[in-house]
């Protein structure tokens, strides 16, 4: 304003009352257009700073809160979509994006002071969705710090023309191709389901060890249909989600989608709790007890009577990759050989109050693995790569997953 008022005193000093300004001298009309420069870039300014306003989240950051102190190297797969990886401590908001907030305090201020004087920022049981360009993630305050729940791709659920390319039917002619050895079946008496399975052997490095024991080559489908979105649970019914509600894909080799409870044949509540701390859970709460290393429960779960769900430390006796593991059905990129004949395709996942995604992306299978009141572990694979990793990844327990089943009988795998 200085610049502005000096000009006009010059000008004013060099110019007459009613002087045309074809009149006024040269040097006046440089002054004159220098002002009219000013004025526009002052205005400009001035609109600038009074439309722009901050961003009330900024930067947030997310680490992993699993109790039992392996967050360390343990990945959500949700976070999944994720090709979408998740990373302890790290920048998980854009200035850029779109948000959200929702829950007992939607106020924009994120950082506040408690009531002690501590800086917190956010209050527990508050929810965020930050959007990006490919993906929309989903975060809950839990002990005033924003976690990641979970990340869905938008191209899964932003367009109808997505929605409807979901729902098609995968093509499954080489579901079972590439494997050489024999296909038993079984009968599962409780419904008449038909299920593949191969015997498994595998030998141990130096030769000297053979273990055998017997999985299923497909995805448990037992229990009944309920619809994605629902909140009302029958602790005495086993209820599954089929892929995008269509109940084609339990019957053709997906298998039904479960949460973690569920699939191991517990009531709703042990979703949401330690299951040491209830008693509705205590059961499985005692299996892990009885046992040295929690890798090999044996936990029957929602398995037909003489199977069990298959665990970490059966898994761990199968192979160093994926690719004798996977199907060559289904997968986007990296599918495998199937040269174990286990079958497994990407059947996605359905992330309680989101939406199913990850079809022809990833697969996360539960494992009789509790890590804490709110997470358990999962064994995950995806078309990003044949990596296979049995202690790294974990799930929320509301998350709605597959399952596969191991037979009891002619089992020698023992720790």
């Amino acid at each position: 304003m200085k610049i502005f008022n000096a000009l006009r005193k010059r000008i004013t000093a060099s110019a007459q009352p009613c002087q045309s300004a074809s009149s006024l001298p040269r040097h006046s009309l440089r002054m004159l257009l220098a002002l009219s420069i000013l004025l526009a870039l002052l205005a400009a300014c001035g609109d600038e700073s009074s439309s722009s306003a901050p961003d009330p989240v900024g930067e947030i950051s997310s680490s992993s809160n699993d109790d039992n102190g392996s967050s360390g190297k343990d990945k959500d797969a949700s976070s999944s979509s994720q090709k979408d990886s998740k990373k302890s401590s790290s920048s998980v908001a854009e200035k850029n994006s779109s948000s959200s907030v929702s829950g007992k305090n939607s106020s924009s201020s994120v950082v506040e002071s408690s009531s002690s004087g501590e800086l917190h920022i956010c209050d527990d049981g508050d929810t965020l969705t930050k959007e990006r360009s490919k993906t929309i993630t989903h975060y809950i305050c839990d002990n005033n710090n924003w976690v990641e729940e979970y990340t869905v791709r938008k191209d899964s659920l932003d367009s109808l023309a997505a929605i409807e390319k979901n729902k098609e039917h995968p093509n499954l002619d080489s579901l079972f191709a590439g494997y050489s050895g024999e296909y038993l079946e079984f009968e599962d008496p409780r419904d008449g389901h038909k299920y593949k399975y191969v015997e498994f052997i595998w030998h141990s490095e130096d030769g000297k060890g053979r273990d055998t024991f017997y999985v299923m080559a497909e995805n448990l489908n037992y229990g009944k249909m309920v619809l994605g979105g629902t909140t009302e649970f029958d602790d005495n019914v086993t209820e599954k989600l089929c892929y995008v509600d269509d109940e084609w894909f339990c019957d053709n080799h997906f298998g039904g989608l479960y949460t973690w409870a569920e699939a191991m044949n517990l009531p709703k509540v042990c979703d949401s709790v330690a299951v040491d701390s209830n008693d509705a859970c205590k059961s499985f709460a005692n299996a892990v007890k009885s046992v040295s290393d929690p890798r090999v429960v044996r936990w029957q779960g929602i398995c037909p009577d003489g199977w069990h769900i298959m665990n970490q430390y059966e898994w761990e006796h199968t192979t160093e990759t994926s690719a004798g593991l996977k199907s060559k059905a289904v997968w986007t990129e990296k599918a495998g050989l199937n040269s174990f004949g286990m079958s497994i395709i990407p059947t996605g996942e359905f992330f309680n109050g989101g939406a199913f995604s990850g079809v022809h992306e990833r697969i996360s299978l539960w494992l009789p693995n509790e890590l804490n009141y709110k997470k358990s572990r999962i064994l995950y694979m995806s078309s990003d790569s044949y990596s296979f990793k049995t202690d790294m990844y974990s799930n929320e327990k509301s998350v709605f997953s597959p399952v596969r089943c191991v037979m009891d009988a002619n089992n020698t795998l023992t720790h």
